[in-house]
């Protein structure tokens, strides 16, 4: 009995050291969890400082897109402007190629009448001093008129100079200036393009840093349920230690008790015997060998029954085991192409040992605990090799193992693998297991 109550102390030490690496894993979650926040903070604070980068921006592009709108204004005003210009132009090309001929009418009149152009010719051929005085004075008249056209000519030219410079000027200026805005604008909706850029991929590395925060955390969760079922199993060990060496206590009491009386029945049998006759120690004698006699044979033949019994019993167990292994294969395939699901021991969705101890409790009736670090300890610890159909294939070492599946036989296993996959059949040659355990024995 002692030897029970110290199988049950080391089986409690051995649950406690398992219990100790799961319990510092599951603190470890907050310090990872607590890093992906910190990422999730940051990501977000240049998120908002790109927002604010893009506002500037956009505040700038309107602005320049102000500006190209006072532009096409201005030279919706220009092009007006020049064809006014252009108006005024051919009016002053009219004028000036008017006078041109009149001036070069002048000119030949002068040469086929022979008109003396000189005031001195003017006076000697007048006829008397008023014609004098009247010829002069149309002489004076006519050149000033003449002048006045010549000069009228050139002033028209260097206007229509001037305000073709004016305009070609003013051209080149809106053109310079539109080209520039359009620089600028072209570089700005560049650096927009870049900051929309750079926000979408902090917004896509913030999102898989919320999702690796939340698989830490629903890691955690299962680490701590985990570490919280080990817990009560340890609990419930203790207890039946606990319980195992009270009983084992009061049943040494009893014993002691027990050989107290056979010891004093024993002396008392002893005087007797000592007073009885050598015919009464024959007849004893003869008496114990045919007793001896009789209890060999009874021996003898419980000796054979019982073998016969064990052979019998072994030949049903071994086929009750065969049956259930069967059992466990045909249930488990059932749910073949189930999705994945984190923390899923259902139907409905299945985790790797949630598949495993769904398929255990309800095809044998057996339970070997929920996570795989508990089902490691569920059965005899064997070789990949030694392992039968039914039998449970672990990766990783024991004690801190991360996947588990179920057996089939002909180096296949099933699963269900990871997220985003469904319960399935792979062999053992293309994903090879750490170890086996063989629960069914």
């Amino acid at each position: 009995m002692n030897k029970k109550v110290l199988s049950t102390v080391m089986v409690c030490a051995v649950a406690l050291s398992v219990a100790a690496p799961l319990a510092a894993s599951a603190a470890d979650y907050d310090t990872q969890i607590q890093n992906q926040q910190d990422l999730i903070d940051s990501l977000s604070d240049q998120q908002t400082d790109i927002q604010s980068q893009i506002s500037t921006v956009q505040s700038e592009v309107d602005d320049i897109n102000s500006q190209a709108a006072d532009l096409q204004e201005q030279q919706t005003a220009l092009t007006q402007e020049a064809e006014d210009l252009q108006n005024q132009i051919a009016d002053l090309e009219t004028r000036i190629e008017k006078r041109q001929s009149t001036i070069e009418e002048q000119a030949r009149d002068a040469q086929v009448s022979n008109q003396s152009t000189s005031l001195i010719d003017a006076v000697l051929d007048a006829d008397s001093i008023s014609d004098a005085v009247s010829r002069v004075t149309a002489m004076t008249t006519l050149m000033s008129a003449n002048n006045d056209l010549v000069n009228q000519q050139k002033a028209d030219k260097d206007a229509v100079e001037e305000k073709q410079a004016e305009v070609t000027a003013k051209q080149t200026e809106l053109n310079e200036t539109q080209a520039d805005l359009e620089t600028q604008k072209g570089n700005l909706l560049s650096k927009q393009a870049e900051l929309d850029v750079l926000t979408t991929t902090l917004a896509a590395q913030q999102a898989t840093a919320e999702q690796d925060k939340a698989a830490l955390e629903a890691e955690q969760a299962a680490a701590e349920a985990a570490a919280a079922e080990l817990a009560a199993e340890q609990e419930a060990a203790a207890q039946a230690a606990a319980a195992e060496e009270q009983a084992a206590i009061e049943a040494a009491a009893a014993t002691d008790v027990t050989a107290t009386e056979d010891t004093t029945s024993s002396t008392a049998a002893t005087d007797s015997t000592s007073q009885s006759t050598g015919t009464s120690t024959e007849s004893s004698s003869s008496t114990n060998s045919t007793s001896e006699s009789s209890a060999s044979s009874s021996t003898s033949n419980s000796t054979s029954s019982s073998s016969s019994s064990t052979g019998s019993s072994s030949s049903t167990s071994s086929a009750s085991t065969s049956e259930v292994r069967s059992a466990i294969v045909a249930y488990a395939q059932t749910f073949l192409g189930i999705p994945y699901v984190w923390g899923g021991s259902t139907p409905s969705g299945f985790d790797c040992s949630g598949l495993t101890s769904y398929v255990y409790s309800n095809a044998a009736g057996i339970n070997i605990g929920r996570v795989t670090t508990t089902q490691e300890y569920a059965g005899t610890m064997i070789s990949v090799s030694e392992a039968q159909p039914g039998d449970l294939v672990f990766f990783g070492s024991r004690g801190g193992t991360y996947h588990v599946g179920i057996y089939l036989g002909n180096g296949q296993f099933i699963h269900a693998p990871q997220t985003g996959d469904v319960v399935k059949i792979t062999s053992t040659a293309y994903y090879t297991p750490s170890f086996a355990v063989n629960v069914l024995g």
